[in-house]
């Protein structure tokens, strides 16, 4: 039997959990392995270095296994950072019952942005409901409206589950315009070498939580609108080089704190993000010098 504080560890094929029965409080730690794509992002930013992941298998281009993720309960202090940070929700945390995550709670990291807003009278006039079949992550519903001929008129009451959503931006980028408005906390850059891949290869694009990656038949590509920048692509490539994908920074409410600040260390690259706001510098500078030729600097009127 257990003594009160010691870590009870039960792992399934579909879910792992730590629970930390003490005197006044009560952790659990919840990894949900079917939403879980494997990214690794926990494992990149706990700083007990308690989560470890398994490799991919891939057989004849196809994602057979993907990486799966597992917590060490000795090293584990509950901390929550990898809650904060995983991209698809698979991994939660409560405190006596109730859902908390402690570095956001003690405001050592911050509530990262995400925004999302539905216009239900824009999507209630819309003759379409593919958008909610098409969400990746199972976020939308409602009630699909149709005429006498059973085609699509609208959806009413629809609802956008904030705790499941990606942030992705399919919803607003392919669904009626106006219908959404979602903000990505995430920014990157993805870049992808089709000369690198195998013939038929498409593990990176059977990983891909958001469906950003795409295989034809012939090749894989990216639709970096709906990229979230998790490096799962990344991590199940069979090639080194064929796919890259790089995290330069996150949209977040305000804090100071040295955990936030070595989290980031880990979490971003920062040559990379250097070099991206060096390159919007200049393109912003260029664009006032043609703009001052043009006679539309309005410094110089």
């Amino acid at each position: 039997m257990p003594s009160r504080g010691q870590t009870i560890k039960t792992a399934t094929d579909v879910r792992l959990t730590l629970l930390r029965p003490m005197v006044t409080r009560r952790y659990e730690l919840a990894l949900d392995h079917e939403v879980c794509c494997g990214c690794g992002t926990c494992a990149t930013v706990c700083p007990k270095e308690a989560i470890t992941l398994t490799d991919a298998e891939v057989v004849d281009g196809r994602l057979q296994v993907r990486p799966r993720v597992d917590i060490d309960a000795d090293k584990c202090v509950y901390c929550g950072e990898c809650v904060a940070m995983c991209p698809t929700h698979a991994l939660s945390i409560t405190v006596n019952g109730e859902p908390e995550v402690p570095v956001i709670k003690g405001k050592a990291f911050p509530m990262l942005v995400r925004r999302m807003s539905v216009n239900q009278a824009v999507l209630e006039q819309a003759p379409t409901a593919d958008y909610i079949d098409n969400c990746p992550s199972g976020a939308l519903s409602g009630e699909i409206l149709r005429d006498a001929h059973a085609q699509v008129t609208g959806v009413r009451d629809v609802k956008l589950d904030r705790g499941v959503c990606y942030n992705c931006t399919r919803c607003m980028e392919e669904g009626p315009a106006g219908g959404f408005e979602i903000v990505k906390p995430y920014q990157g850059r993805i870049e992808l070498d089709v000369a690198r891949c195998p013939a038929g290869c498409q593990a990176c694009a059977d990983a891909c939580p958001t469906h950003a990656i795409i295989y034809d038949g012939q090749h894989v590509s990216v639709d970096e609108r709906f990229c979230i920048y998790c490096g799962v692509c990344e991590r199940v490539c069979p090639v080194p080089g064929a796919i890259r994908s790089v995290r330069t920074g996150y949209l977040h409410m305000p804090v100071e704190s040295a955990a936030w600040t070595q989290a980031l260390d880990r979490l971003v690259s920062y040559r990379e993000a250097v070099r991206e706001y060096a390159v919007k510098a200049q393109l912003k500078r260029r664009d006032m010098v043609v703009r001052a030729l043009l006679g539309g600097d309005e410094s110089n009127a």
